[in-house]
């Protein structure tokens, strides 16, 4: 019987705050992924512009193939998606991942990957496979390396003229997670830990898309001496509150010097979001990832209730002036795909509010017969 891969990666809010392309967690929002073996490419479920070749499921999955030395024959790829895309939610991330696990597993029977009650457990190895090709078709690994893993995430790209080893052994695993004879690959360097599950993050989406290319070109090419202390010492803060599973130093630490003064010109309205936050009782907030989305977070269910209901009502009357700031900074109205094939929104659309758990597992494979 024909091979099926069920496939569900979590969204990802990025850099929380200070933590630029280091820093990520794992959200309750999902897309999930069919993957099957066919006859010739064939992509459904998200707009037709995407249903292409050059998808990016497909050009990870292309790419994994490659570096396990495997053949990359032809996929049907069935998509169910509920993260709106470039909203800084890590659409992309959730793509790259989705489509390297199905490069990993579809038709390979991998040394380091059991299969309990025919889902994927993954091992070291294998895990470690997953991180180096996502974070290499992301680019960054703040978004590849939460989806993989779950939870709460640091990492970073590690030197190849460290003399670590970068290429996985094939004694090790056998033929099944190994790149080419002599090549090499740049390693990411990951440490994860759960995230308490009374944590709510409040996703404040806009009507519209910022793509991660137009938010990069703001950024300042050099910062002061003064300002990269700041982020560091920050960023060290915000793992710390993770790692202690202390909210009330995760408010401290999530301010930034580095990208959100930057990009939030990028946001209209987002100063008076961030201010009816802070004002709705929000312990921290942060802009996800290069945006467009805000981020903030609370404890609690109480908590999470209080705010959920003064923010929606705040949302209910606010428009901010998308269409003139569009022409200023290419801002633009987009669809937010609650569904696959989402309804675009018009000029002035609400923002939507999403209230979301952390999520520890990261990415999941089912596998059965079609």
């Amino acid at each position: 019987m024909p091979e099926l891969l069920t496939i569900r990666v979590p969204a990802t809010s990025a850099n929380i705050g200070p933590g630029f392309d280091t820093l990520g967690l794992a959200l309750s929002l999902y897309n999930e992924f069919e993957v099957s073996g066919a006859s010739t490419w064939r992509v459904e479920g998200c707009e037709p512009a995407y249903c292409t070749d050059d998808n990016l499921f497909l050009r990870s999955y292309r790419y994994g193939r490659e570096q396990l030395g495997l053949e990359a024959s032809p996929i049907h790829v069935r998509i169910r998606s509920k993260i709106p895309v470039a909203r800084g939610l890590g659409s992309s991330a959730a793509l790259s991942v989705g489509g390297i696990v199905a490069a990993l597993l579809l038709g390979n029977r991998v040394a380091d990957v059991s299969w309990q009650a025919d889902k994927a457990v993954f091992g070291p190895l294998a895990v470690q496979f997953l991180l180096d090709m996502a974070t290499a078709v992301e680019g960054h690994p703040d978004n590849a390396v939460p989806a993989v893993c779950g939870g709460f995430c640091a990492a970073f790209v590690s030197d190849t003229s460290c003399g670590q080893p970068s290429v996985v052994q094939p004694s090790v695993v056998q033929s099944s997670v190994v790149r080419p004879e002599g090549t090499r690959l740049r390693r990411v360097i990951a440490s994860r830990n759960s995230v308490p599950s009374f944590w709510c993050f409040h996703a404040i989406i806009p009507p519209f898309e910022l793509e991660t290319k137009r938010a990069r070109i703001v950024l300042p090419a050099t910062l002061s001496r003064t300002d990269a202390v700041f982020n560091i010492s920050r960023a060290v803060m915000v793992s710390q509150a993770m790692l202690k599973k202390d909210a009330q130093l995760l408010g401290s630490a999530c301010d930034d010097k580095l990208h959100q003064p930057y990009r939030k010109a990028l946001i209209p309205g987002y100063d008076a979001v961030r201010q009816a936050c802070i004002d709705y009782g929000a312990g921290a907030f942060w802009l996800s990832g290069s945006g467009p989305t805000l981020m903030a977070m609370t404890v609690g269910p109480t908590k999470s209730r209080e705010f959920s209901h003064r923010i929606d009502l705040f949302l209910t009357n606010f428009r901010a002036n998308t269409e003139a700031h569009g022409t200023e900074t290419h801002v633009t109205e987009a669809p937010l795909q609650e569904e696959a094939g989402g309804q675009r929104n018009e000029p002035g659309a609400q923002w939507i509010h999403r209230c979301l758990r952390p999520d520890n597992q990261g990415v999941v494979c089912v596998r059965r017969s079609e």
